[in-house]
């Protein structure tokens, strides 16, 4: 079994996206230019020690390598042997690039979807030094852009995202940045990929964004904190569940549903070693 979990927001927070609980409640994960950026609640990091225990922990998420490896909490003290990053772009085993997936998605993306070149310039005809403050292209894969939320014009974006679609490249919106990304690039497509090498015959999943909605419909369980953008999107869903906690909390209530839908398949019991 895996559990493929998105990590900004589904399991890390930052001071701002944690919602009520204290900062001296958490315990520091990430380390940036010397400070303290992401945390995780220290049940979510007992709860998820545990589920580690029952199945592979696979961590999913749209940042590149160097980004990804900043999250000490993760990547060292859980020790996971698959990571997915730049949203499903790129595999890591044993901390190293999976050369074989490296070949497929590019080779997917060239044959498939408009060349990065291209989407730069539709977004440049509508962007502004108004409210673009950055505009990265990550991993040669996809483009983060940070803006200036309250000075979106939404009508322009509106119409960059169907222009998008007939190009093969989607947009989100998280909080505050911008996501250009190429369909064949998806959380989704990694977890089959990674689900196959580890022989798996079932995933769970948990991811907050819709950059996530892929990882989740590839999973036999799928949840979703209620805070995220897919919480926003859909009032309810025909295979993702939502937590009734928001912000850091929601994390607990996560891993606590996924621990009890195990428990309900026999395979454990929700209360041992409390």
């Amino acid at each position: 079994m895996i559990f493929a979990s998105d990590l900004d927001q589904t399991l890390i927070y930052s001071a701002r996206s944690k919602g009520e609980i204290d900062l001296e409640d958490m315990v520091p994960v990430e380390l940036y230019e010397g400070r303290f950026i992401s945390y995780m609640t220290k049940p979510a990091i007992e709860k998820l020690s545990r589920l580690q225990s029952m199945m592979r922990f696979v961590p999913v998420t749209t940042r590149i390598p160097a980004q990804y490896n900043r999250i000490f909490g993760i990547k060292e003290e859980f020790k996971p042997s698959y990571a997915i990053v730049s949203n499903g772009g790129t595999v890591l085993s044993g901390g190293e690039v999976d050369q074989e997936w490296q070949d497929i998605v590019r080779a997917a993306v060239k044959e498939g979807c408009a060349a990065n070149e291209e989407i730069r310039n539709l977004f440049d005809g509508i962007a502004s030094p108004e409210w673009v403050k950055s505009a990265d292209l990550c991993d040669e894969l996809f483009y983060s852009i940070v803006v200036d939320r309250e000075k979106l014009p939404l009508d322009a974006l509106n119409g960059l995202q169907a222009e998008l679609a007939r190009h093969g490249w989607s947009y989100s919106l998280q909080g505050q940045k911008i996501y250009l990304v190429p369909e064949h690039v998806s959380k989704g497509a990694a977890i089959q990929y990674v689900k196959e090498r580890l022989d798996s015959s079932f995933v769970y999943a948990a991811g907050d964004s819709l950059l996530d909605e892929s990882l989740l419909l590839a999973a036999d369980f799928a949840i979703s904190p209620s805070h995220g953008e897919l919480g926003r999107t859909y009032d309810r869903h025909s295979h993702i569940q939502f937590t009734t906690s928001r912000g850091a909390r929601a994390s607990e209530e996560l891993l606590d549903r996924i621990m009890e839908h195990e428990a309900a398949a026999g395979r454990m019991d929700p209360h041992q070693d409390e």
